[in-house]
């Protein structure tokens, strides 16, 4: 009798935790989320990737190691219009993945960011895609795995 109680109790509780969003659980802590800069950084480098002036002078069909040298000279010489990526510039931190020779990876810090061309872009004028992750407990974030 006492467990059925306690089983409509919990019910109830849950049932107005559901109502008002929360959960008895916490969330699982995700950096990406607690780490602002990340997304100021994704931000810069996807007005970047989609402005065309900077597209036509950083090329359209770059890929690998040529990217990322393009886009920290870009990113660099434009200065103040993407000051969350002048920290990546100034450290010149850029490889290529040991698989492919088609993207650029980019990290300063726990911060990692993988460029690559669109293979079936959506949009024409947008030809590459930006993944990124903070690190926390791991040395690689998922795109590295996933190849």
């Amino acid at each position: 009798m006492g467990a059925v109680m306690m089983t409509g109790i919990m019910t109830v509780v849950e049932m107005g935790l559901s109502l008002t969003g929360q959960s008895l659980l916490s969330k699982p802590d995700d950096p990406y989320q607690q780490n602002r800069l990340a997304g100021k950084r994704d931000q810069d480098m996807l007005r970047l990737l989609h402005n065309p002036d900077d597209l036509d002078d950083l090329g359209r069909s770059l890929q690998g190691a040529e990217l990322c040298k393009k886009l920290l000279t870009v990113a660099r010489n434009a200065g103040a219009r993407f000051p969350y990526l002048q920290d990546l510039s100034q450290a010149g931190v850029a490889s290529q993945a040991e698989d492919s020779d088609k993207e650029c990876i980019l990290q300063t810090g726990n911060y990692r960011m993988l460029i690559q061309p669109d293979p079936a872009p959506s949009d024409p004028e947008v030809p590459y895609r930006l993944i990124s992750c903070v690190l926390s407990r791991a040395s690689t974030c998922e795109f590295d795995s996933n190849g």
